[in-house]
């Protein structure tokens, strides 16, 4: 397994525990947010003795970067259906970011990633 491929199923899985955990009240802090704190504990410690490659064998192609752009939204179409199935089966959560009914939601966990995947040309591109 690749290093970029454990990081993304430990943060992955994480995430989706804190957004979980969110919807049942009783759960305490610890459960919600540890896996999360654990996952960047180990992804900072796998930093620190990583050893220094060579930046020309990590140049990603164009095909790469469109598979990865779909991966990408998938997982955040996964997000967002589970979201919105555990509001309207669980209830509501405790943070408003996950609470369909708030405009949150809306604005920083659709609309932003989305925004982020256009390509827009900046005046200073020279094109």
């Amino acid at each position: 397994m690749s290093k970029s491929t454990f990081i993304t199923i430990i943060l992955s899985s994480s995430v989706f525990i804190l957004i979980v955990t969110d919807f049942y009240h009783r759960i305490p802090w610890y459960i919600q947010f540890g896996p999360i704190i654990l996952a960047f504990m180990i992804i900072f410690i796998g930093a620190i003795f990583e050893k220094k490659t060579d930046k020309s064998e990590t140049k990603d192609t164009a095909e790469d970067k469109q598979t990865s752009r779909k991966q990408w939204l998938l997982s955040m179409i996964t997000v967002w259906l589970a979201i919105i199935a555990m509001n309207i089966f669980v209830g509501e959560p405790d943070m408003k970011a996950f609470n369909i009914r708030q405009a949150e939601f809306w604005l920083f966990l659709v609309g932003l990633p989305l925004l982020s995947q256009f390509n827009f040309k900046k005046s200073t591109d020279g094109t």
